[in-house]
């Protein structure tokens, strides 16, 4: 994990944007044809097209759940991206969801072009979000 790297500060700050719910700080570090894949078949999955779509499939997590927390592990970057390791845990409507994620950025001219976000435990994942 290179953190001088510029693909980890933009990663990080992405990262920071998500959690404190910066709606306006996020869609500056996406690009306008981002493409974002949730992986799995539950009703978040699919792929969500430009920085409002993001936004609102973002926003739908919090609506959803009753309590949502997640816990960045690792981050790794390259020239072509970065890859993130996070823990997720959740509440909703007397389920609860405890899984990893990975989910991979591609990053062109400073801002995320596509991004792939893949539950763990796919099962738990779409059990918890149907």
């Amino acid at each position: 994990m290179k953190q001088d790297h510029p693909h980890f500060t933009l990663t990080r700050t992405l990262w920071s944007a998500v959690a404190d719910g910066d709606a306006e700080a996020l869609a500056l570090l996406l690009s306008e044809d981002v493409s974002w894949r949730a992986a799995g078949r539950n009703s978040l999955s699919g792929v969500y097209h430009g920085p409002d779509e993001v936004l609102d499939y973002l926003a739908r997590i919090g609506e959803m759940a009753d309590e949502f927390s997640s816990r960045l592990e690792s981050i790794f970057t390259n020239d072509e991206g970065a890859v993130l390791v996070y823990h997720v845990s959740a509440t909703r409507g007397g389920k609860s969801l405890e899984t990893d994620f990975i989910t991979q950025l591609t990053v062109r001219h400073g801002v995320v072009v596509e991004v792939l976000q893949v539950p763990v435990d796919h099962r738990e994942n779409d059990e918890f979000w149907s």
